[in-house]
């Protein structure tokens, strides 16, 4: 059972990357004040547990009533964050940024933000969502099994939220000229990021 964590815990690790998604996650959390950071890490966290869970246990089924393939789910998703690539490159998001730091976030907001594109794809990702559907069809029918197998998630997930966090006290400590800097170069990695994933499923949808 300690070597199912253990393999478990590092496979998911990686594919959600808690450390290296910290400088992405900044981007995201300039503006916020402490309350509304809280109820973001505590949302995002929520959320993308409970999407794992639900393709821990439901995943083949879920896609294949939906005649959806997870190649066809890092397309998606490679898309979305593109999009958003784009926008921090070009100081889109910046301007909405400097209305949000004005006034607290309100709750339908944060919740967005936390959703998409904090918890999927950001969090849980095609990666993180693949693994925990191959893990849970490897790991026997028994109950202890399946606990102790998806229990890595718990773990990591509150690494993220803590990345999240850590992420928004940076923020809040450096110029707006830095934060400028950093958001075009965060916007360059995560359209990198983004641009993976199309090609991961357009290389396994083609077989190329």
């Amino acid at each position: 059972m300690i070597k199912l964590f253990l393999e478990n815990f590092v496979l998911f690790f990686i594919a959600i990357d808690p450390v290296s998604l910290l400088p992405i996650f900044a981007s995201f959390t300039q503006g916020l004040n402490r309350k509304d950071l809280m109820t973001l890490c505590l949302r995002t966290g929520l959320t993308a547990f409970m999407i794992l869970l639900i393709f821990w246990v439901f995943g083949s089924q879920i896609l294949n009533l939906m005649g959806i393939s997870i190649n066809s789910f890092k397309i998606a998703g490679g898309m979305f964050l593109l999009f958003i690539a784009y926008e921090m490159l070009f100081e889109k998001r910046q301007q909405r940024r400097k209305e949000t730091a004005e006034k607290a976030m309100d709750d339908e907001a944060l919740t967005s933000l936390a959703t998409f594109p904090l918890a999927i794809p950001l969090i849980a990702g095609p990666g993180a969502i693949t693994i925990a559907m191959l893990l849970s069809e490897k790991s026997t029918q028994s109950i202890s099994f399946q606990l102790i197998g998806f229990s890595p998630v718990f773990i990591i997930i509150l690494l993220t939220v803590l990345s999240i966090w850590i992420s928004g006290r940076i923020t809040e400590k450096l110029p707006s000229s830095v934060l400028g800097v950093l958001q075009r170069v965060f916007g360059l990695l995560l359209g990198a990021l983004a641009i993976e994933f199309i090609i991961q499923g357009l290389r396994q949808t083609f077989s190329i």
